[in-house]
């Protein structure tokens, strides 16, 4: 690992840190870690870490995201004062270390006293993180996909093999999808600490956040899809559990596991193939039979881990007749190497839904017009919630449908200003104070900076995977900055 340099920067003025040479350091010595663990060195590994952990740079890195004003409020939930003087961000640097205690977001109060104290056990849980996580990005297996890259890039990279495999010419037939669940209370802590090989104070730290129940700020265990992120270090100590899933399968079913590094295509002769993003799995069998006995496989290996998929978080479905996986409606046609991807009944009335709440809500039982809010304000948070659905689904959705919920929102914006005005001329007050002219075509707002968004601006992005996938992020990485 490179000699660190913390002795050559001064530290008294949080704002002439080089963050660049920061990030450099930190990002080189992750990739060192990731060599380590591709090469299977164990003591070079563990001695990289330990120095990792030792490290100002890691540690200010760290402090630095978790002071960020825009975090503060997403692990608060509201907007508390969220300035916070340069002497306590390096004061928390400097005294950043494994305590082995930890914080339980989801049973504790947020609030300016104790808002201190979460900031610290965020900072050590992203430390931790930035340590341990290059290690078992190396060490996953190709059916994961984890939040190392952008969220958004691994859905479409999940989406898209999930329909090269469907067409591909092994025919699978059924689908198991769901998402693991927990069986008892509480994590088998003696197999996690089997799995993850480390001791120590790092093994008693991820304990702790085990015992703290670090699964639940993250809305881990749950249908819910996107995951939130308020405990940072939920979803790396999620994936150290479920670890050798697709191997332990393999194994059982005497199968040699072929992938190509160039082209990730797998042997088409399996009768299975699982797939995973956060607590998220998907198995896709050939006949009934491997469904029962693959998902009673797949059931004893997460038992180890007082884990599992029940009748209550999994389903099971035909391809011919359709099934929803993380907002999508997928579903193959009979005959054709044609799949549609739609998104699903529930995702789409529960986005009309938000929208309509901007502008009504219920009263005495009764839905009524919002009619104290101006068009401007509408807008505004309009804006966020239709963005955030078209990032999400704009790369697979047809144009068609997305013009389509544009209608349906022009339509409820215009019947919510005839009762806001209550007047004859309803049209002639709608295109003056509520349609202007952009890009040469009639829009819905006030001005050029209040305008409202429109469904079928977004287009869909030519999406190119990674020639390896996410087990070489490092290497793409490092890549992409020598072309920059």
């Amino acid at each position: 690992m490179k000699q660190n340099t913390i002795e050559k920067i001064e530290f008294d003025d949080w704002d002439s840190i080089n963050w660049q040479k920061i990030t450099q350091i930190v990002f080189s010595t992750q990739k060192e870690i990731w060599d380590a663990s591709i090469n299977n060195e164990k003591k070079l590994l563990r001695k990289i870490q330990t120095e990792a952990f030792n490290s100002w740079s890691f540690k200010l890195l760290a402090v630095k995201y978790v002071t960020n004003k825009k975090f503060i409020q997403t692990i608060a939930g509201v907007k508390y004062r969220t300035y916070i003087p340069n002497q306590y961000k390096i004061e928390l640097a400097k005294k950043l270390i494994i305590e082995k205690k930890s914080f339980n977001l989801s049973n504790v109060d947020v609030n300016q006293y104790n808002l201190p104290l979460i900031i610290q056990d965020s900072a050590l849980q992203l430390l931790v993180k930035l340590i341990l996580e290059p290690e078992w990005t190396a060490k996953m297996e190709d059916y994961i996909y984890n939040d190392k890259l952008a969220s958004q890039g691994n859905i479409n990279d999940l989406v898209y093999n999930l329909c090269l495999l469907i067409n591909s010419k092994k025919k699978y037939r059924y689908v198991v999808h769901g998402y693991i669940s927990k069986i008892d209370t509480k994590i088998n802590l003696d197999y996690f600490n089997n799995t993850h090989g480390y001791s120590g104070n790092v093994s008693k730290q991820l304990n702790s956040w085990i015992n703290a129940d670090c699964f639940t700020p993250n809305q881990l265990f749950t249908k819910q899809f996107p995951k939130q992120k308020k405990s940072i270090i939920g979803d790396l100590i999620f994936d150290i559990l479920i670890h050798g899933l697709e191997w332990d399968l393999y194994r059982k079913y005497n199968l040699e596991y072929k992938c190509s590094l160039i082209t990730k295509t797998v042997e088409n002769c399996f009768p299975f193939k699982i797939t995973r993003i956060s607590d998220q799995i998907i198995l896709l069998v050939d006949d009934i039979q491997n469904l029962f006995k693959v998902t009673k496989t797949v059931n004893n290996f997460l038992a180890k881990a007082n884990l599992g998929l029940t009748h209550d978080s999994i389903e099971m479905a035909s391809l011919e007749k359709g099934f929803d996986f993380l907002g999508f409606y997928i579903r193959q046609y009979r005959g054709y190497d044609k799949i549609s991807i739609l998104p699903s009944k529930s995702q789409m009335e529960n986005h009309l839904r938000k929208l309509r709440g901007v502008i009504y809500h219920e009263y005495e039982g009764k839905v009524r017009a919002t009619t104290n809010k101006s068009i401007d304000e509408v807008i505004n948070e309009m804006n966020p919630i239709i963005n955030d659905w078209c990032l999400y689904y704009k790369d697979f959705i047809h144009i068609e449908i997305l013009r389509s919920l544009d209608w349906k929102i022009s339509n409820t914006i215009y019947k919510w200003f005839k009762k806001k005005v209550k007047s004859v001329n309803t049209l002639a007050k709608w295109k003056r104070n509520c349609q202007v002219i952009f890009n040469g075509k009639q829009r819905i707002g006030t001005s050029f900076n209040s305008v409202l968004i429109l469904h079928s601006d977004f287009k869909p992005c030519i999406y190119k995977q990674l020639p390896y996938g996410n087990c070489v992020y490092y290497e793409c990485k490092n890549l992409s900055r020598e072309q920059n």
